[in-house]
């Protein structure tokens, strides 16, 4: 793969500072709370916007080779992420939707790539949608499902919802395949502002998993605490790629453009 393609693996991968406050757990006693109430807990503390416009530090470590890049991103709820990258100069701007995937490559020869989610999955042999990617950007709960019943735990000073008992766990995932599951979903909570502070998804019939972590919390008025450091680690049967965001800037509820347009200097992007 040349080295150009890391930014489509960059952007792939997205599918899946500021004197931040520190907040702990350290010495605090938890009260316990049964699944339900830290179902609606954790939907009361969901990120609020309609539109997200955010800068950042982008690091990505694929294939032992180490590359940063400047993020800005652009959101509008439930509808479309806006995501530019540059290094100096401008090297891609991308646009995902529930419905389609759209690329510009801006260096070593201007490409565009139209396409839609089921190609992600099979290039990561793994399951994503767009719901995924809108969902770290606004530093909620990946994978959540509200209307799914959870087991309910406490697990390094954290609040644990979880697909199965804590205790059941890792025997799952020792013995791989269970021809009862197929996802296995673990979410912590923070106990100090019961926000999502680690997401973990593993797929047992391919030994895939996701990892989403969050922390340097930052309020940002009318939307609620904000991470200003987020994480991925995604791990499959060929490769291992992490991303982490540092973001320096986030604004909410600003309409926001996003521009993308194929002229005629774009040629169609070809995998070889």
């Amino acid at each position: 793969m040349t080295k150009h393609y890391f930014y489509i693996i960059f952007f792939i991968l997205l599918l899946a500072s500021c004197g931040s406050k520190k907040k702990t757990a350290e010495g605090l006693k938890l009260k316990h709370h049964n699944w339900k109430e830290l179902v609606e807990i954790l939907r009361e503390n969901e990120f609020q916007y309609e539109w997200i416009r955010s800068k950042a530090s982008a690091t990505i470590l694929y294939k032992n080779e180490k590359n940063t890049v400047k993020t800005n991103l652009r959101i509008r709820k439930d509808s479309a992420s806006w995501i530019n990258l540059s290094k100096g100069i401008q090297i891609m701007t991308a646009i995902a939707s529930n419905d389609s995937i759209k690329v510009l490559k801006k260096i070593n020869g201007k490409e565009y790539y139209l396409d839609n989610f089921n190609t992600v999955n099979k290039f990561l042999n793994t399951e994503v949608d767009y719901s995924l990617l809108e969902d770290f950007f606004a530093g909620n709960a990946i994978g959540f499902d509200y209307n799914t019943k959870y087991k309910a735990g406490i697990d390094n000073q954290m609040y644990i919802l979880s697909s199965d008992k804590i205790k059941k766990m890792d025997k799952i995932l020792k013995k791989g395949k269970n021809k009862h599951r197929e996802i296995l979903y673990r979410c912590w909570i923070n106990p100090v502002n019961y926000k999502c502070q680690k997401v973990q998804v593993d797929l047992l019939r391919d030994t895939t998993s996701l990892t989403v972590e969050y922390k340097d919390w930052e309020h940002i008025e009318n939307g609620g605490e904000f991470p200003f450091t987020s994480s991925i680690l995604l791990t499959t049967p060929r490769d291992t790629i992490i991303l982490t965001l540092k973001y320096s800037k986030v604004i909410i509820n600003k309409k926001q453009t996003m521009p993308f347009k194929i002229t005629d200097s774009y040629k169609p992007m070809v995998f070889e």
